[in-house]
């Protein structure tokens, strides 16, 4: 008689009583929805869930995972690597990075100890959760396997990081944006367009370019701010609520173009612009600055040529941000 040899799902401990393994919807950005990539709750919520245009995780408390819960769901990676191998780990929670040095470090060791075919890890994170880490254990944590970090900039226009309660200012976030180039780590970040409303949008576009020139994001992932309704959450932006009371229009379509145009204007570092979001109705993707007067030409046609009604309809029947 065989033996059954195959990989035996492990059983829950009694003694531990776990929550679902996902306390929200995962979330990512898309490049990361690959056949060798898999997703690890080690937080839930976010450590700030206080920004005016976002839904994500407002009715999910901010919280860290234990790690024997962790090392549990770790046996499940596990399996899904006996089957296609498992290259590349992102972790789950808004911003899994503000978990400390010291913790990130012990969810390093763990993840690669059951992962053989392991790559890299990847996480959300909010600037502010580089404050607790110095510029030689972001390059600790580059060795031990972080890299591709994805951060919400959105803007490094203060008027707008205060209007929408993103909780730091530019100071912040340049002092953020020199420990992560000099650590050397990969990162990739998102601008925002539209996230002043109707009138305002050049002056943010420039700073943000300028804060893109001196941190060098290797990716630039640009999104369109976009009111839309959270099914999840059961509820709108916060911002909405301005928008209903009438003390903030929203930016028509064509001028969030213009602003995206102005932007790539000054956007001189080397990079990648990926302009392909769900929230933009017409997308892009350039290597900066080899094709950037190609892109600067592309977005113009559309400035010139976009039906402003049509791309409004586009918006409305948004469903996922």
């Amino acid at each position: 008689m065989s033996r059954d040899t195959s990989p035996s799902i492990p059983a829950l401990p009694k003694a531990f009583k776990y929550g679902p393994r996902f306390a929200s919807p995962v979330n990512s950005p898309s490049y990361e929805w690959r056949d060798d990539t898999q997703f690890l709750q080690v937080t839930t919520g976010c450590s700030h869930n206080a920004c005016r245009f976002c839904t994500f995780f407002k009715n999910v408390p901010y919280g860290k995972v234990p790690l024997d819960e962790v090392e549990f769901y770790l046996r499940y990676v596990a399996l899904c690597d006996k089957v296609m191998p498992v290259k590349r780990v992102f972790l789950q929670g808004s911003n899994a990075l503000h978990l400390s040095y010291d913790e990130l470090m012990e969810i390093s060791e763990l993840v690669y100890a059951h992962l053989p075919n392991l790559e890299s890890i990847g996480s959300y994170g909010r600037i502010s959760d580089l404050r607790d880490k110095s510029v030689e254990q972001l390059r600790s944590l580059k060795d031990a396997g972080y890299d591709r970090l994805f951060f919400g900039v959105e803007s490094a226009d203060d008027y707008l990081l205060k209007l929408m309660c993103k909780g730091y200012d530019s100071a912040e976030l340049y002092e953020a944006g020199a420990k992560l180039k000099e650590s050397g780590i990969d990162w990739a970040c998102t601008v925002m367009f539209g996230l002043g409303g109707r009138g305002y949008g050049f002056e943010h576009a420039i700073k943000t370019a300028e804060f893109c020139n001196f941190a060098e994001p290797d990716i630039v992932g640009a999104v369109s701010m976009t009111l839309t309704y959270d099914p999840y959450t059961k509820m709108f932006p916060p911002i909405k609520r301005a928008v209903d009371r009438g003390e903030f229009v929203e930016a028509g379509e064509i001028e969030r173009y213009e602003e995206m145009r102005e932007f790539v204007r000054h956007l001189n570092v080397d990079t990648l612009f990926a302009a392909r979001h769900s929230t933009l109705p017409v997308g892009f993707l350039a290597l900066i600055p080899e094709k950037k007067e190609e892109l600067i030409d592309a977005i113009t046609n559309v400035i010139e040529e976009g039906d402003e009604v049509e791309m409004k309809r586009f918006r409305e029947r948004v469903r996922e941000v």
